[in-house]
């Protein structure tokens, strides 16, 4: 049995010897894996643009990738790929039960409007023009101004959020 698997993944291939099939089979086995373990690491894994998920997504992608293509031995761009999701998942534990550490890696988010008096330092920390920021809120908030906007937050995530002020 070892030795079929073995021979349908082409585990000792290397770029230059291995069979279509071979990339095909490898294909579909860290597919399937990659989906396992994006289960277990949960549903907001990829969910977002923060640096952290970034980083996540193209590292993903550099991992996997070799071991489909055999520019490394099959396990160990599976094994750093499974040791990059359980080292998320343990973060995402971590940042919930820790506030503090989760502002230090994700960053925290900054009031960037309240009302229509404009933070011009924050836009200027954030490399966002003040057009940029109108612009955020036309398509997020549907407001041509800031006499209706309560505040206005970049997140962490790089998002624009927009608070409405009551209507009386």
């Amino acid at each position: 049995m070892e030795k079929f698997f073995v021979d349908l993944l082409g585990l000792h291939e290397t770029a230059q010897t291995i069979a279509w099939s071979q990339v095909v089979w490898r294909t579909i086995s860290v597919f399937l894996l990659a989906i396992a373990l994006l289960r277990i690491s949960g549903r907001r894994t990829f969910a977002s643009n923060s640096a952290l998920d970034m980083v996540i997504k193209f590292m993903t992608g550099a991992m996997l990738s070799q071991s489909i293509l055999a520019t490394l031995p099959y396990w160990v761009p599976v094994l750093g790929f499974t040791t990059l999701i359980l080292l998320h998942r343990a973060l995402a534990y971590i940042t919930y039960f820790f506030p503090t550490v989760g502002r230090i890696i994700r960053g925290a988010p900054s009031v960037l409007a309240v009302g229509t008096e404009i933070n011009h330092a924050e836009l200027r920390l954030s490399s966002l023009s003040e057009a940029d920021m109108m612009a955020a809120i036309r398509s997020g908030a549907n407001l041509n101004t800031l006499t209706e906007v309560k505040t206005v937050r970049l997140e962490h995530d790089g998002q624009v959020s927009v608070v409405k002020k009551e209507k009386d």
